[in-house]
């Protein structure tokens, strides 16, 4: 009787990993549903000799994905996923298990492991889906663009003329967009993860963003960065979001379009 509870709970735990990995919802119902299944044909798998287990397993990881993830689509990679989350799972309680001498012990430790995996899911999910984007549009040398950037609180870079925040451009897009060719910059330094990087520099005659339905006057500084590839967003500093940065606001929204000239 133990030993099937136990198969239960661990099906059930199983699922629940699975699930995460793959972004689902768990739906308390068919988790259940499906570990009683997998528990039962595991004792049918144990029953049988080595090589038709070697066959069972498989279709028993298909048959609970496809119970608990209520999609074919999803149920082969599903049973994949599952099957990894087995593997990992009895490796961890039997370490365990060794560990404190007790089943039990190891299985409750083990679903409060999972547990708060699920919640370190929830909240890298959340925090992914924090990242803002806004649409920028500047006007250099007469040239209109208007890119999309996202908000770089990590972005602290000031021009040290000006001492205005920067925004951070792809340098091959950002050429084209304000036709510059191979026009020589005012030369600027950063600090990354990849070292010091030199970027050119240039200030723009007008800077708007577009936050919340209204276009945002800014003062700011571009730099254009080698490092980029040129299909990536820009990255403007929140700094520049602040009060202390803006110029003035107006109801224009995102209507400045993409580069002129």
């Amino acid at each position: 009787m133990n030993e099937a509870v136990l198969d239960v709970l661990a099906d059930a735990l199983c699922l629940c990993m699975a699930l995460r990995m793959m972004g689902r919802r768990v739906c308390a119902q068919r988790v259940a549903a499906a570990a009683v299944l997998g528990a039962g044909l595991a004792w049918l798998a144990r029953q049988a000799g080595w090589t038709s287990r070697l066959l069972l397993w498989p279709v028993t990881a298909w048959i609970m994905a496809r119970v608990a993830f209520a999609s074919g689509r999803d149920a082969l990679r599903g049973a994949w996923l599952l099957l990894a989350a087995e593997g990992l799972l009895g490796g961890t309680i039997q370490a365990l298990s060794g560990a404190t001498g007790s089943l039990w012990a190891a299985w409750i430790i083990g679903a409060l492991a999972v547990g708060g995996m699920a919640l370190s899911v929830c909240r890298a999910r959340q925090a992914a889906r924090s990242v803002r984007r806004v649409r920028v549009s500047c006007v250099v040398r007469g040239k209109r663009a208007s890119f999309e950037a996202m908000v770089d609180s990590g972005n602290c870079l000031r021009d040290y003329l000006t001492h205005r925040a920067v925004i951070v451009l792809p340098e091959k897009a950002a050429r084209a967009w304000f036709e510059l060719g191979d026009m020589p910059l005012r030369p600027i330094f950063a600090d990354t993860a990849g070292g010091r990087q030199m970027m050119g520099c240039l200030a723009p005659e007008s800077t708007n963003v577009a936050v919340e339905g209204r276009s945002i006057g800014v003062k700011c500084v571009l730099a254009l960065s080698p490092a980029l590839s040129p299909d990536a967003p820009a990255l403007l500093p929140q700094s520049l979001l602040d009060s202390d940065e803006i110029e003035g606001s107006n109801q224009e929204g995102d209507a400045y379009g993409k580069a002129e000239g």
